[in-house]
């Protein structure tokens, strides 16, 4: 993979799974991506590495957050923060449990040649309908705007604007990390890769339970959900003012695309539904990887 852009691909991983390490080293050779960086994410199991964030309660969407959820949103934003600090112009963000398609190190070549038509393009499917816009192009790579919130922040490529944008907006956050990095506004250039050419396991396994032989359980599994002690249950919603707030405006949007928007959006040529994988993850089904 060769690239003439000041660049860089980090995976994020932390220390105590090592399995996560071993099959992302893995997928990297088999995508024939070189110089990719590890990024030692934040625990959430050490106390004092959460001692000071940026999370602030009612300043988004939720009112408290899991600390592995919290310790997921630092991770990342200090991988924004050495975007920044190093002067690129992309930095690619992969989770540790992410299948690449084939020609992944194609597609990151040609969007970091075209840093300025973008803020953040998604690479990676989700687990929930996506709102898109009309199909367009980056660097000859069908593109669609995404118009709502989407889950999975697991493969992405920031602009420097865009790192710079997302680190300026999270002074203070109260949203997960995809919720947050995935919201629409006037000012931000959000596009995703349509079809998408990665994938976090949890997600390609349900598309396609044939895809299952190709992971470990261990990477499969979230420690960041199956461990109380840093996913805690039963958090406060807040007060009855943030309560009230955000199911008037769910319920608004609700109305509007059952009322309109959905129609008008198919009929400008956008496209409402799960976003399709890259035919390329077909060449990974055999049983001889």
């Amino acid at each position: 993979m060769k690239q003439t852009t000041k660049s860089s691909i980090v995976y994020i991983n932390l220390e105590r799974v090592p399995e996560r390490r071993k099959f992302m080293e893995k997928e990297i050779k088999k995508a024939g991506l070189n110089n990719v960086q590890r990024f030692s994410a934040i625990d959430a199991k050490q106390n004092e590495a959460l001692s000071q964030t940026n999370f602030f309660s009612g300043t988004g969407d939720r009112w408290a957050l899991p600390r592995s959820a919290i310790a997921c949103f630092e991770s990342h934003r200090a991988v924004w923060q050495i975007a920044v600090d190093q002067e690129l112009d992309t930095i690619v963000v992969f989770e540790d449990d992410v299948l690449l398609s084939p020609d992944i190190a194609e597609i990151l070549i040609r969007l970091m040649s075209s840093s300025k038509k973008f803020d953040v393009v998604k690479l990676d499917i989700g687990g929930i309908h996506a709102k898109c816009g009309e199909y367009s192009e980056i660097a000859g790579l069908p593109v669609r705007k995404l118009l709502n919130r989407v889950d999975s922040a697991s493969g992405y490529i920031l602009s420097m604007h865009g790192a710079k944008e997302l680190l300026k907006r999270s002074t203070q956050y109260g949203d997960t990390l995809d919720d947050f990095i995935f919201t629409p506004s006037k000012d931000w250039r959000m596009y995703q890769l349509f079809p998408a050419a990665v994938a976090q396991v949890v997600y390609l396994t349900k598309f396609n339970d044939k895809f299952s032989h190709l992971t470990e359980q261990k990477v499969v599994e979230s420690e960041r959900e199956e461990d109380p002690e840093i996913n805690q249950k039963n958090l406060s919603r807040g007060p009855i003012w943030f309560r009230i707030r955000k199911e008037f405006v769910r319920m608004g949007n609700k109305l509007i695309w059952k009322l309109y928007g959905k129609n008008k959006l198919i009929s400008l040529g956008g496209y409402y539904g799960l976003v399709p994988i890259n035919r390329n993850f077909e060449t990974r089904l055999s049983k001889d990887e």
